[in-house]
């Protein structure tokens, strides 16, 4: 009867070991569940705020190229290049109608441009900011026949709806333009550098 009593015991005391172990397994994996659940949501507001983010800085781009295609042609001083063909305008922020730029925000954006001329004729342009100018370019040729070109680079700030663009200088007139396939082109490209 001992020995029957003895194995009663033994078994018994196994099922509450296994309920037991059942039980802390249960906790452990409803435990688990419920950090893997926390995890997936929060790795979703991760991927969400990483696709919010990537599209904010698409949409923010501001920068613009464009050229006079195939022309030849005179402005008077003091008169606005306007680059007609727009090769690339991220925030289609500069006007290839007028040829003006309009800054979408404070910050401090960088401008070049190139002008090309040919014979024994000039020209001269400046980068005008609202109004005031920062700098210059230009060239006057000396022989007949040969085609030449002059480019600057300059930065600057620029408050949100401030207007850039280049025009001839006060400097003498007529200035010369001549942007042809197969020889220097005239041009103009800015960009949003840093952000205020």
């Amino acid at each position: 009867m001992n020995v029957i009593v003895f194995i009663f015991f033994l078994f018994s005391g196994c099922d509450v070991y296994t309920k037991s172990i059942q039980n802390v397994t249960e906790v452990t994996n409803e435990f688990l569940q419920n950090r893997l659940d926390k995890m997936e949501a929060s790795l979703g507001v991760l991927e969400s705020t990483i696709k919010n983010i990537s599209a904010d800085k698409k949409d923010d781009a501001v920068m613009f190229f464009a050229i006079i295609k195939s022309r030849a042609f005179t402005l008077d001083k003091d008169s606005t290049v306007v680059f007609d063909t727009v090769v690339l305008n991220e925030g289609s922020h500069y006007n290839n109608y007028d040829g003006v730029f309009v800054a979408p925000r404070n910050g401090i954006y960088m401008f070049s441009w190139t002008v090309s001329s040919m014979n024994a004729n000039r020209v001269i342009t400046e980068l005008v900011v609202d109004d005031e100018v920062i700098t210059s370019t230009g060239e006057k040729g000396a022989d007949s026949g040969n085609h030449m070109s002059a480019s600057m680079t300059a930065m600057c700030k620029i408050k949100k709806d401030g207007h850039a663009w280049i025009r001839t200088t006060g400097y003498s007139g007529p200035h010369y333009f001549n942007s042809q396939n197969d020889h220097p082109r005239t041009s103009f490209l800015g960009l949003l550098v840093r952000a205020e």
